[in-house]
């Protein structure tokens, strides 16, 4: 399989060293994990110890493509950036879009692995088989934006870039690995990682090409997936709106995150909408490698204290630095966004740290007074997260470090397993609620994104697919066990071959089959849907192993915040919804072949060739609570 879709080489970095390796990337490696996430499980799992510090020379980054990343199959620019979060101390995977995965590729390298720390700030350079360390000096302390215009005053306007800002550099828990502009490797904190290995950036520029076994029959394959995609009932307001139509849906739906979850309408809305977005702010569309979605806005505020041009917010920003935060000021926060970009911060993150904080205010178990909808405390809190100042040092550590800090506060603390929650309000969603309480890195949508339960399916399609009519409801836990478990499984499968979910999830357009049609394509080597399903299912139970390695225990962290389990929704169209998640854990255990504890049976991991693992992780004595201080949200050296 080497060579043919895949260049072959995994660049191996020693930073304590300041070395750099080519080593050859095993022929059984690329079957048995195919590349993405799926492969940085099996590097991390293999490479970092279980008790090492998320924050020191131990811990491992991970930088990895995919089989088909930078070929012509539609929406192929992905790339996954895994370590051990700092944040969670569990695993931590991220996966991007933009054109910095394909320049690593066409550089000649299917992953880079990451090792030590440097003793002064370094960047990495790679172009066309070259891999060199450079003095990153003179980039260190600078914002992204800065940082990008040196690299391409340095090495060219084509070169493609991923790394830090501020916020990653002070080890700040919120923050984030950037890519080309304003692309974010968002949720687990691993810009903290990179600052505290003095690692700024990857700059890339390759001039190579990714070859596919079977060229013509591998365009045939494009075009049909393009056709299928554009086909598709929701392509027309995703291509015009991109996600931000989803503020719009969660709207309808009584599930637009207001006020910290207190509430699921916002009475500003109309105010942040997708509409108001793309008529009075989006000046061009911009699109990933491949991609014909093109459902990225770019976004200009013209006048005022909020003047600003870039990357437009996704979905998941307009909420948590809009309604979470009660913000209906549009043009405030496009700014903040725009900050966040520049600084490298998680929106979804560093947005929820300041709704609880709001709230924390409210109800007087803090002396700050921070006000609903406040733009100035908004951008003034995201600047001092970044630099560790003031009410941010403790903010940007995140929510569940501020609820421990609070007494009073755990109640609205909107995390799992010490990662903040995304926008979505899960009581509007069952589905939903189950995989972010259960996603092996913690309060996650992206795990499993169940969208299917969302989009007024039919009785008759929810027994097609999931084998029952309930599934398609969402507001009842019944018949979401499948569904989550598939979407599980369909989700690993995406990052690891790497295309975007909105080709897949967002509109079903793309299913395994295609994957299946891709991989086969391009790799040469025959591969059936159920073939990367089971690939993708053993990367997902080595995920979980890891994850109890590292002293996370399923039956004490599987859970949702209370908020969401005990406080209904107080008006609006789900109004009286919770989830009843104990409901559905015990059949979601049995499904996955886990023991009532949520921990895989050996019998389920020799089926998966996890025979080694099993032994080394089920005598671990998992009554126990794990390595000190590297239980969820406890991540060692997070302080």
């Amino acid at each position: 399989m080497a060579g043919v879709s895949y260049q072959g080489t995994i660049l191996w970095v020693d930073l304590s060293k300041g070395t750099v390796e080519g080593r050859s990337f095993p022929d059984a490696l690329q079957r048995d994990y195919l590349g993405g996430r799926a492969l940085a499980a099996r590097l991390l799992y293999d490479l970092v110890p279980p008790g090492a510090d998320p924050l020191g020379p131990e811990n491992v980054i991970v930088v990895a493509t995919g089989p088909i990343t930078g070929t012509l199959a539609p929406a192929s620019g992905r790339f996954t950036v895994a370590a051990v979060s700092p944040k969670t101390g569990l695993v931590g995977h991220a996966n991007s879009g933009g054109h910095f995965g394909p320049e690593m590729k066409l550089a000649g390298f299917d992953a880079l692995v990451i090792t030590g720390c440097s003793p002064e700030p370094v960047y990495l350079y790679l172009e066309d088989g070259r891999a060199q360390l450079l003095p990153a000096g003179h980039l260190w302390g600078q914002g992204l934006l800065r940082t990008w215009e040196l690299l391409e005053e340095r090495h060219g306007p084509d070169v493609r870039y991923l790394g830090i800002g501020p916020a990653g550099e002070n080890q700040v828990l919120v923050s984030a690995v950037m890519n080309d502009g304003w692309d974010a490797q968002a949720r687990p904190g691993l810009g903290a990682v990179w600052g505290a290995k003095k690692l700024k950036c990857i700059a890339a520029r390759g001039s190579g090409k990714v070859r596919v076994a079977d060229p013509e029959r591998f365009l045939e394959a494009v075009r049909d997936a393009c056709g299928k995609i554009m086909a598709d009932r929701t392509y027309p307001d995703f291509s015009r709106y991109g996600t931000s139509i989803l503020v719009d849906i969660a709207q309808a739906s009584g599930g637009l995150s207001t006020r910290n979850a207190q509430e699921g309408v916002f009475e500003h809305y109309e105010g942040i909408s997708s509409r108001r977005l793309h008529a009075g702010y989006t000046v061009a569309k911009k699109a990933c490698w491949c991609c014909p979605l093109h459902c990225k806005n770019y976004v200009e505020v013209r006048t005022g204290p909020h003047r600003m041009r870039g990357g437009g917010p996704e979905y998941e920003t307009l909420v948590c630095l809009g309604s979470r935060v009660g913000l209906g000021d549009l043009e405030a926060i496009l700014y903040a966004n725009h900050l966040c970009n520049d600084l490298g911060l998680d929106t979804i993150s560093a947005g929820t740290a300041i709704s609880f904080l709001m709230e924390a205010s409210q109800r007087d178990l803090i002396p700050d007074r921070l006000p609903w909808g406040d733009a100035a405390v908004v951008i003034d809190l995201l600047r001092k997260m970044a630099y560790r100042e003031g009410l941010g040092e403790l903010a940007g550590q995140g929510v569940a470090r501020l609820a421990r800090a609070i007494p009073g506060s755990e109640e609205f603390a909107l995390e799992v397993k010490g990662l903040e929650l995304p926008a979505f309000d899960v009581r509007t969603g069952k589905g939903f609620g189950l995989s972010e309480a259960t996603a092996n890195r913690g309060g996650d949508h992206l795990t499993a994104l169940p969208n299917f339960e969302l989009l007024g399916m039919s009785e008759q399609e929810g027994v097609r697919w999931f084998g029952n009519p309930y599934c398609v409801d969402p507001y009842t836990e019944r018949g979401k066990v499948p569904m989550v478990v598939w979407h599980e499984y369909f989700a690993m499968l995406c990052d690891s071959a790497e295309i975007c979910k909105y080709t897949t999830f967002a509109t079903y357009a793309l299913l395994p089959e295609d994957l299946a049609r891709f991989v086969t394509l391009a790799t040469g080597e025959e591969r059936t849907a159920a073939d990367l399903l089971h690939l993708a299912e053993r990367a997902y139970n080595l995920e979980r192993l890891l994850n109890i390695r590292r002293g996370m225990l399923p039956a004490r962290d599987d859970r949702l915040p209370r908020r969401y389990t005990h406080h209904p929704l107080p008006r609006g169209p789900a109004r009286g919804q919770v989830v009843h998640l104990e409901t559905m854990l015990p059949e979601y255990y049995r499904a996955h072949g886990w023991d009532v504890r949520g921990v895989p049976l050996p019998a389920t991991l020799r089926r998966l060739g996890l025979e080694r693992e099993a032994s080394e992780v089920l005598g671990l004595g998992l009554e126990g609570t794990g390595p000190p201080g590297n239980g969820p949200g406890e991540g060692a050296g997070g302080g």
